[in-house]
């Protein structure tokens, strides 16, 4: 049973990541209708805030071990250099590391070890940590370095095409280690 819900969880996860892709393929007119739709709902000054269970979330991270932290750290500068190799070898530009899009990429990391979803713990999309800043999402669970995180990533289509969208600008990656001792990635690209 366990493993037919893993599994019914994994398509689900792919049908979001594919959804994201597709939105994220269109000419900008149709981008912008497509964002317009997504933020139904959401405040008049067009942004969603994130909200204080994210931010305790948040908080926890930079509370953890010293030592852990760098570790994660290091692992995500060392997935996000590997990533620009492969999209500087695929003729496609270098993204950037983008610091405002750090902070909600590790309220995804937390959440993902609390529920490895790209549907939030509360029941809402990955986006809405901060729709004026996320437009596409890779999770990765129990990979301790970065170069294994990176090759999952580039061996399932839907997440190789986030890596190789090329209408993406910037990223961050988050890691955070879960209670079962697992190590969870969120890397969330923006424009």
């Amino acid at each position: 049973m366990k493993k037919q819900m893993r599994r019914i969880a994994t398509c689900m996860m792919l049908v979001i990541v594919a959804m994201s892709v597709m939105a994220c393929g269109k000419p900008a007119g149709e981008l912008t209708s497509e964002a317009a739709k997504r933020e139904q709902g959401i405040p008049k000054d067009g942004k969603v805030y994130i909200d204080d269970e994210a931010i305790a979330l948040a908080k926890d991270i930079t509370s953890a071990d010293q030592d852990q932290s760098a570790n994660f750290a290091s692992a995500a500068q060392q997935a996000f250099a590997e990533v620009n190799t492969i999209r500087v070898n695929a003729g496609l530009s270098a993204l950037t590391w983008s610091d405002p899009l750090l902070p909600p990429t590790n309220v995804r990391a937390q959440e993902a070890s609390q529920s490895f979803s790209h549907i939030r713990p509360d029941g809402s999309e990955w986006w809405t940590v901060d729709s004026q800043l996320m437009y596409g999402e890779n999770l990765a669970k129990g990979y301790s370095d970065a170069h294994s995180a990176v090759q999952a990533w580039m061996n399932s289509p839907t997440h190789k095409a986030n890596i190789m969208n090329g209408d993406f600008k910037s990223m961050a990656i988050a890691i955070t280690q879960g209670s079962d001792g697992a190590w969870y990635w969120a890397q969330e690209f923006g424009y």
